[in-house]
This record gives structure tokens, C-alpha cells and sequence, in this order.
């Protein structure tokens, strides 16, 4: 999947969790990491990068904080994403 692919899908997981509609952004939070495992894997640098920010992205949703969360999908990891160097 394409960096901007990736920052898409950050963005409609960050809009779902603003809209209220937190199964929909589940869903596509989930197909965001699914396809992030193999991203990372091959740019190590990023993935040292995005680690960090990948435990905020967690804990904002562990703690039940969809607006904290929307903000680091949308403010913080998908411009990292964007910047990412494609495959």
C-alpha cells in the first residue's frame, strides 16, 4: 500500500471517531495496522519513527478518548505517513 494510501485511511479512521461512529473507525483503525505491519517492515527508520506515536495511538484508544485519538491519526501519524518514502 501507497504512503498516501496509508494517510487516507488514517484520516477516514480520524473522521469516523469525530463523527461518533467508533465500530466504523475501529474497522478501518484495524485495516490501518494490518497493513502498517508490513509498511514498517520495510522502512525500519520509520518504523523507529512511528513507534512512539503508535503507543499514543493506543492509549488514546484504550482510554477511551476518540477525539485524542482522531487528532494523532489525523494531525500526527498521517503526516509521517505522507512523507513516507514509497516502496
Amino acid at each position: 500500500m501507497s504512503p498516501e494510501s496509508l494517510a487516507a485511511l488514517a484520516r477516514s479512521a480520524a473522521a469516523a471517531q469525530r463523527l461518533g461512529m467508533v465500530a466504523q473507525g475501529g474497522e478501518v483503525l484495524a485495516r490501518l495496522v494490518d497493513e502498517l505491519g508490513p509498511f514498517l517492515a520495510a522502512r525500519p527508520a520509520l518504523a523507529g519513527r512511528t513507534a512512539p506515536l503508535l503507543a499514543l495511538v493506543v492509549a488514546a484508544q484504550q482510554r477511551g478518548d476518540p477525539i485524542g485519538l482522531a487528532d494523532l491519526l489525523e494531525h500526527e501519524l498521517s503526516p509521517v505517513l505522507r512523507s513516507a518514502p514509497a516502496g
